[in-house]
């Protein structure tokens, strides 16, 4: 649903009993924290609404406090450092049913609130901020950053959430306060932008998409591309494990599996002067596929305790149930497969004649089956760890 869908002016916040809260994480921001809140308060009143600015001190060292007060603002201290930390002590300490999320750093113009708002009456969970459809400043991002990375991040993102987004990482978002309870994100850092839209398309959130003018820092950022870039992307990493590795576990498993008894029946396969052994692959999948597929099921089984996603599945949900008996499933798939290569170890040792297309499969197939043996022990290990590890749901940390 767009604007465009609706007959009728929507009746104001105050009309309706909502209020609205700018929450404004801040980090020695002396420089553009009294512009922003003072714009934010005027975004608020020219959108017509009842509302707070709050900023969220992350320990700043210069005068970014006494600022923020004087400009109207109500502040709170969070000491733990990263922006993950204070933006949810501010939103925390908020008394809005939405929430605006800014940056202090005065590349957003707060005065501009009202296409933030407006999709949340109309029934959005979450609005974006995209800078890149928006009008940009000249060296507000620089080139590789607004062409290669955050493209790249974004689509990312938008292939493991199964939505598309259009600017994952901006630091001007709104959202209903029972959409933030539902996603309950826990990075302590920058990862927060990430870890927001991941759950946003997990949780089915219905997400709008609106351009922002973006401006150029009057002070240098506090971000490094490179090391950043790669905590976003190890973040996605590990956040999706699950989706990362359930479905290509079970390619891998099938095709290594085919690549196996393929080779059962031919020496290899020619492709010119080239021979190349097809039970080299498939000895090397299967256990690969194995190792995938347990660490995929004990990420969702994690994510599930941790309310990331909804219903599992029952098996997954069995895993760390005791009636179910799910460990002693997997010891005993684990020492049926151990047995059956060890079984075919001897008889290829104790017989030296082997009268079979191809011995060589036989061999790779022997030490895949004690590999792939070893690991699924291992896992029904991990599962029964994991039985015993108390879940905290109201922990503030997922991610460190």
């Amino acid at each position: 649903m767009t604007s465009s869908d609706v007959s009728q002016s929507p009746a104001p916040l105050t009309a309706l009993g909502a209020r609205v809260s700018v929450v404004i994480p801040c980090l020695n921001e002396e420089k553009s924290v009294a512009t922003c809140v003072r714009q934010a308060l005027e975004g608020l009143s020219t959108a017509g609404v009842d509302g707070e600015v709050i900023v969220a001190d992350n320990g700043s060292t210069d005068q970014s406090l006494d600022l923020a007060r004087a400009s109207g603002a109500r502040v709170v201290v969070e000491q733990r450092r990263g922006k993950g930390h204070a933006t949810r002590t501010g939103i925390r300490e908020a008394r809005g049913d939405y929430i605006i999320l800014a940056d202090a750093d005065g590349t957003y113009d707060l005065r501009q609130l009202k296409p933030l708002i407006d999709p949340l009456r109309e029934g959005y969970d979450m609005v974006v901020g995209n800078r890149l459809r928006g009008e940009m400043a000249p060296n507000a991002m620089p080139r590789l950053h607004r062409y290669v990375g955050n493209p790249l991040i974004v689509a990312i993102i938008s292939l493991v959430a199964g939505r598309r987004f259009g600017d994952c990482l901006s630091g001007l978002r709104s959202f209903r306060r029972d959409a933030w309870n539902r996603m309950s994100p826990r990075s302590p850092g920058f990862e927060l932008e990430t870890e927001v839209c991941l759950r946003a398309g997990r949780h089915r959130l219905k997400v709008r998409d609106v351009p922002v003018p973006y401006a150029a820092r009057l002070v240098p950022s506090k971000l490094s591309g490179p090391r950043d870039g790669w905590r976003i992307i190890r973040f996605i990493l590990i956040d999706s494990a699950d989706q990362l590795l359930l479905l290509p576990g079970v390619a891998s498993l099938v095709l290594g599996g085919a690549l196996l008894f393929a080779g059962l029946m031919l020496s290899h396969f020619g492709l010119g002067s080239t021979r190349w052994e097809m039970v080299f692959a498939g000895s090397v999948l299967v256990p690969a596929a194995i190792a995938a597929l347990v660490l995929g099921l004990a990420t969702r089984w994690l994510h599930w305790q941790r309310g990331v996603v909804g219903d599992p599945g029952g098996f997954v949900r069995s895993l760390g149930e005791p009636k179910a008996r799910r460990m002693e499933l997997f010891f005993a798939i684990g020492g049926l497969c151990f047995l059956m290569g060890l079984s075919l170890n001897i008889w290829l040792l104790a017989d030296r004649e082997i009268d079979t297309p191809s011995p060589l499969a036989l061999m790779a197939m022997a030490q895949a089956l004690l590999i792939s043996a070893t690991e699924i022990i291992l896992g029904a290990l991990l599962f029964g760890v994991l039985r015993g590890i108390p879940i905290a749901a109201d922990s503030d940390e997922w991610f460190g």
